[in-house]
């Protein structure tokens, strides 16, 4: 891959590109490779991997307080004087997960989600097969988790584009979808032994 190559443009305010959706739906694979082929930063799920470290169980103070490790960890890989960088997942997810588990959300995590205001997204549709794993949970339930996602995005008025397809099919919509979303964004040569 080349390092030299860059899409931090100055002056600009910063825009941070969400990959978001339901569980197993391609939110972390399509991270890595947008983040490689654009040569962008990152902040991998950070929920993810607080629950891989400490054991898949939680409670409602224990979400919200991952939602604030989320913010800091996103602010450590991805820090604001960077004017593009992507995040796998953002507070959305967490309202959601919250309000889906718990019935409720803290007032915290709902003000922190209204400032998120530089952030556009790539919603990914199940259209994946469901990959189980611990951590994973609501299969039969996707189509509607993705309708809630498309629900707060448009309730919160920001911009997002619809990512599909498997495999190649899914990495070339979202390469299209995300200089949609951020125009001017260049890719970058990837070493064919590298792909």
């Amino acid at each position: 891959m080349l390092t030299t190559h860059s899409n931090q443009v100055e002056g600009v305010p910063p825009v941070r590109v969400v990959l978001t959706g339901p569980e197993s739906s391609g939110k972390t694979a399509l991270t890595l490779h947008l983040a490689r082929r654009f040569a962008l930063p990152f902040a991998a799920e950070y929920a993810r991997l607080y629950l891989e470290k400490h054991g898949p169980d939680y409670d409602f103070e224990l979400l919200q307080e991952m939602s604030r490790g989320h913010q800091t960890y996103q602010n450590h890989c991805v820090p604001a004087r960077i004017p593009v960088g992507l995040f796998d997942t953002d507070l959305t997810n967490y309202k959601i997960w919250s309000q889906e588990v718990f019935g409720r959300c803290s007032a915290a995590l709902l003000c922190a989600e209204e400032q998120e205001v530089h952030h556009r997204y790539l919603l990914c549709l199940p259209d994946l097969p469901w990959e189980a794993d611990p951590l994973r949970v609501d299969e039969d339930r996707r189509d509607y988790l993705y309708g809630l996602h498309v629900t707060e995005i448009e309730r919160l008025e920001r911009p997002y584009r619809v990512v599909r397809g498997i495999g190649p099919v899914r990495y070339a919509c979202a390469e299209e979808a995300i200089r949609e979303l951020v125009p001017g964004l260049t890719a970058v040569a990837i070493d064919p032994v590298m792909r």
